[in-house]
């Protein structure tokens, strides 16, 4: 609220005041204001530059089986076995897959399951992914020839939260 003071200044004019301030008390308010902003900003600079960066997640093949399907197309369940190299819990809402077998595309799938994979732990996550009758057929004439198995599995994980996005992943192995 402003005040009418009793007085008039040197032009004749009224002076107006805030109630109950004085001359540059206003001003003062402001400033505290400002240094508190400051130092809530360094704290936070401060704070970001103790956490220490995000390892990715590592993604392994678990398990592989045949869910059924058509002449045409086949669908499987493929078993992700993710671990957390962190020192917190990584929140996942959902992942890609492809899976290359003896150097050739074999199946294709994602998962949109959210699951929190624990600090210093991990979780396994179903994928259905789908393969063509081509791909198998294939798959069973190279493995006549080989004796062991190659695989790749590569796909992104995707993290919610702080350190959210998608992150690529990519793991390569054989089974004799």
């Amino acid at each position: 609220a402003w005040q009418r003071p009793s007085g008039k200044d040197k032009g004749g004019s009224v002076r107006y005041r805030a109630a109950g301030r004085r001359h540059g008390e206003r001003f003062l308010g402001i400033r505290y204001l400002g240094a508190l902003l400051v130092g809530a900003a360094l704290l936070g600079v401060a704070a970001c530059a103790q956490m220490e960066p995000a390892e990715p997640p590592q993604v392994t093949l678990s398990d592989v089986r045949l869910l059924g399907g058509g002449l045409m197309e086949q669908r499987l369940m493929v078993e992700l076995r993710i671990a957390n190299p962190n020192n917190f819990d990584l929140p996942l809402e959902g992942l890609t897959v492809n899976l290359n077998v003896n150097d050739r595309p074999f199946a294709q799938g994602s998962s949109n399951e959210n699951v929190t994979v624990p600090r210093l732990g991990e979780a396994r996550v179903p994928v259905v992914a789908t393969t063509t009758l081509f791909d198998m057929v294939q798959q069973v004439f190279a493995l006549n020839n080989r004796g062991a198995i190659s695989y790749n599995l590569s796909g992104k994980a995707y993290i919610t939260g702080m350190f959210g996005g998608a992150v690529p992943y990519e793991k390569a192995g054989s089974l004799q």
